[in-house]
C-alpha cells in the first residue's frame, strides 16, 4: 500500500503541472488578443468629421453607467468635442436594475460635460448590438458617414453588424476597456 501512495504523488504532480501549463498558455493567448485588439484601435481612431456617430449602449446600474458604458461615452465626448458639425446618435434602451434608459445615461452625462442637447439623438427601444445598429440608422438613415463607439473588443462586431443593416460607409471608433471582463468578452466576440 505505501507503494501505491508513492506513485500517485508523482502523477499528482504532472496532472498539476499540466493544468498549470495550460491556465498559462490561455493567459497568455488572451493578453496577446487584448495586446492586438488595443494596436488595431488605436489605428482606428483617425475617422474625422463623420456626419454621425452611434454611440452603443452597455447596462446602467440605476442611473450610473457602467464601466463599460462609461468608456463610450468618455470616447463619444472626444469625438463630438473634436469634431462638433458631428451628432450623435446614443443607443440603448433600458433593462433589468436600470432607472433609466441606457441612452438617456449617455445624454446626461454629455450634456453635464457641454454637449449640445440638439446634437444628441436618443434610440431607446433596443435590447442588443443589432437592435442599437439597426434602430439608429433607422433614425438617420443609411446615406450618412457614421462612426460606431463602442469599447475596443466589440468595435469589429459592432461595425460589422453596422455594414449588414445596409450602411456602406461605416466606421469604428473603439474605446478603451481594461478590466478582468475581457477574458470572457473577447471569446465572445
Amino acid at each position: 500500500l505505501p507503494e501505491q501512495t508513492n506513485m500517485t504523488a508523482p502523477v499528482r504532480r504532472n496532472q498539476f503541472r499540466e493544468k498549470r501549463s495550460k491556465y498559462i498558455r490561455t493567459i497568455r493567448v488572451h493578453a496577446e488578443a487584448v495586446r492586438n485588439i488595443n494596436t488595431a484601435a488605436e489605428r482606428m481612431r483617425k475617422h474625422p468629421n463623420l456626419e454621425y456617430i452611434i454611440v452603443l449602449g452597455a447596462h446602467v446600474e440605476g442611473t450610473r453607467l457602467t464601466l463599460a458604458l462609461l468608456e463610450r461615452t468618455r470616447r463619444a465626448l472626444q469625438y463630438l468635442e473634436e469634431n462638433p458639425d458631428t451628432k450623435a446618435v446614443l443607443s440603448g434602451g433600458k433593462g433589468e436594475g436600470e432607472a433609466i434608459t441606457e441612452a438617456q445615461a449617455m445624454c446626461n452625462y454629455l450634456t453635464e460635460h457641454g454637449i449640445a442637447r440638439d446634437r444628441l439623438i436618443l434610440e431607446e427601444k433596443s435590447t442588443s448590438t443589432t437592435e442599437n445598429l439597426r434602430f439608429s440608422l433607422a433614425l438617420i438613415g443609411l446615406d450618412h458617414s457614421v462612426g460606431v463607439v463602442t469599447n475596443n473588443f466589440h468595435v469589429f462586431r459592432g461595425t460589422a453588424i453596422g455594414r449588414k443593416c445596409g450602411c456602406k460607409e461605416i466606421y469604428p471608433i473603439p474605446s478603451r476597456y481594461r478590466s478582468w471582463r475581457l477574458l470572457i468578452y473577447i471569446p465572445r466576440e
